[in-house]
């Protein structure tokens, strides 16, 4: 919405008093930009809603039912409605959150909305918090504003200072955020999206599970953010009296349905006038859910009726719209317009808004700088997180010695082959089970703070996804080298440096894959069901390894599923690293040993053709695969394509 918006905005209001006969009393504050350009006006008509309630469902249900109405600038919006109503459903659509299954028509300042432009335009704080624990108030707040702002040091920092003491979050900028209160993580979540000063703000319950006097201080926020001009529209279950008198204007949701749009001091006489009398001093909004519940009888539909779906606004309140720099005129005329011109489309043209579904939706900082900053969070969350790192190595460790002690010099020793054998698969099945449970057990944690940072564009995907696997690499990377280096000595294996290397390459590798398929699941399931289901994807790689039975021991029908188990090629590399490369006679320390000489070895598990480099190519080809499946998969899941 740049200035050319602007101008076809400023004209058509000018036409439209022209043809009237009159002239604008506030012309010269219509072409003041700045002004308009900071308010953005919503109206919306027609809005219907449908999903299947589960994968194999043949009928979708209808979840919100032609829907109508209009959020102004400079007035604090709410939806109301019972659990199960529609109004976080609403909210989803309305923010571009979700674009499958809906159909209307959603204007933005007497246009049509281009999903992409508005993203740009709007913030979305979701129901869950979905913040970083282990980062600070003031690190949290650095890391949104070098992510969204293109400002200078000193400009960045300042506006850091004004939005914390404004959220009344000063006092504690060097707290994690783990360690804050409900209130303040809710402070915390409207400071996070205020840094680039979004002209349109949706909330969704920002007071579910706080107290009273700590509700009451966030709508006092929002309510002083609504005054600024901005467009802030939240959702509420059932407020309390005091704060339904703060709201400006409530839309109600029934059953899919708009029963109520107007301002709070008209919701008794709306009601009265169809009949239904709110008790005396009793809270309207009670009152309003006990209605909708059918406490009274059957009266949705009645309410529905007689508000038009939305689109009866004569119950809006029109005293608060001269907070806006005075431009009475203005308000009026754009919301006035916007909904005529929805009116006057005709049934062809009202087409399903996903084929108005621009995705070009734009970050503030170039994908070097998103790199940089999330290379510095995520170093950050590393370090901190004692569980994810610090225990991480520390069990590879202790793994490594208890594994070395047990199978304690037997390396070089042609009578220990077979054991030496079974070691090393242990090795590498440790390995990748670990990096894979690592994961499966994390991932999905992070999945709820992408979403809310990739809808409100912080950063490109691809940055993020590239941070995140840069960052984790050396610390996989340790822990690998620490257990290979314990057991590779303590065991007594062939003390040559290139040995060495070729072994800690491929276990290196055969983590690398098996922490992708960890992504892969935890990018597709919940926490609990990826740790249910995921080992039975890690199983058939197993069976099919090369230990438990050979290649050649196969029926032929069953052999091609050998070359799809990465931990074929994987031990196939180890055992080249250990017994290949013209490897000399092991030394024998009883009468006869029958795996003295290293190719005997081999070919006894049916590894003598196998191929060091060849296995790790396979190795990076399934890699690179798994690395686009689940880019892929993650991006579809953000964008609500899933």
């Amino acid at each position: 919405m740049g200035t050319k918006v602007l101008i076809e905005m400023q004209q058509q209001l000018r036409n439209a008093m022209t043809s009237s006969g009159s002239t604008p009393t506030s012309t010269k504050k219509v072409e003041d930009a700045s002004d308009v350009n900071d308010s953005i006006f919503l109206v919306f008509e027609d809005i219907s809603y449908s999903m299947r309630t589960w994968v194999f469902a043949r009928e979708k249900t209808e979840l919100l039912k032609n829907l109508s109405g209009e959020f102004r600038a400079g007035e604090l919006t709410a939806i109301m409605g019972l659990s199960g109503a529609g109004k976080s459903t609403l909210m989803d659509v309305l923010a571009g959150y979700r674009t499958n299954g809906v159909t209307g028509n959603i204007m933005v300042n007497s246009r049509i909305r281009n999903l992409g432009e508005f993203r740009n335009l709007s913030a979305y704080i979701m129901q869950n918090d979905n913040l970083q624990p282990l980062l600070t108030v003031q690190e949290a707040m650095n890391i949104a504003a070098n992510l969204k702002l293109t400002a200078s040091h000193q400009l960045k920092k300042q506006k850091i200072d004004q939005i914390l003491v404004t959220m009344s979050l000063d006092m504690c900028r060097h707290t994690r955020t783990g360690q804050l209160s409900g209130g303040e993580r809710k402070r915390l979540a409207i400071a996070l999206e205020l840094i680039n000063s979004p002209p349109i703000i949706f909330l969704d319950e920002p007071t579910s599970g706080l107290d009273s006097v700590t509700s009451k201080y966030c709508i006092t926020l929002l309510k002083q953010l609504a005054r600024s001009g901005k467009t802030v529209i939240l959702s509420v279950h059932q407020p309390s009296a005091s704060l339904l008198n703060m709201i400006d204007h409530l839309y109600v949701v029934a059953d899919g349905n708009c029963v109520y749009s107007g301002s709070t001091q008209n919701l008794v006489p709306y009601l009265s006038s169809i009949g239904l009398q709110c008790p005396t001093h009793y809270n309207p909004a009670d009152y309003m859910m006990e209605i909708c519940n059918g406490d009274y009888g059957l009266h949705v539909q009645e309410l529905v009726d007689a508000i038009e779906s939305g689109k009866n606004s004569s119950w809006r309140s029109t005293s608060n719209v001269t907070t806006i720099h005075g431009q009475e005129e203005v308000i009026a005329l754009n919301v006035t317009a916007s909904f005529q011109a929805l009116r006057q489309r005709s049934p062809i043209e009202i087409a399903p808004i996903r084929r108005n579904r621009s995705k070009t939706v734009n970050c503030a900082t170039s994908f070097w700088t998103q790199m940089h900053v999330l290379l510095k969070k995520n170093a950050i969350v590393l370090l901190r997180d004692k569980i994810l790192t610090f225990t991480r190595l520390v069990m590879h460790f202790l793994i490594a010695f208890l594994v070395g002690t047990i199978y304690f010099r037997i390396g070089e020793d042609a009578v220990y082959v077979l054991d030496n054998f079974n070691l090393l698969f242990f090795n590498i099945m440790f390995l990748m089970f670990n990096a894979f449970s690592v994961a499966v057990t994390t991932f999905p944690s992070e999945l709820p703070i992408i979403t809310r940072e990739y809808f409100n564009r912080w950063y490109n995907l691809r940055s993020y996804y590239l941070a995140k696997k840069l960052t984790d690499i050396p610390i996989q990377f340790v822990a690998i080298f620490l257990y290979t280096l314990v057991v590779y000595y303590m065991t007594g294996q062939l003390l040559e440096f290139r040995r060495f290397c070729l072994y800690m390459l491929m276990s290196f590798a055969i983590s690398m894959v098996a922490q992708m398929i960890g992504l892969l699941v935890g990018t597709t399931m919940k926490l609990q069901n990826g740790m249910l289901f995921g080992p039975l994807t890690i199983l058939p790689f197993l069976m099919f390894s090369g230990f438990f039975v050979q290649f050649r021991d196969v029926h032929p029908y069953l052999r091609w599923v050998f070359h799809l188990s990465f931990l074929k090629y994987g031990f196939e590399g180890v055992m080249v690293a250990m017994y290949g490369y013209n490897r000399p006679k092991l030394s024998c320390s009883d009468v006869y040993c029958h795996f003295a000489i290293p190719e005997t070895v081999l070919s006894a598990v049916d590894m003598k053709k196998a191929d060091y480099w060849f296995c790790m190519v396979i190795l990076i080809l399934a890699y690179t695969v798994l690395n686009i499946c689940t880019f892929t998969l993650l991006k579809l899941k953000l964008e609500k394509r899933i």
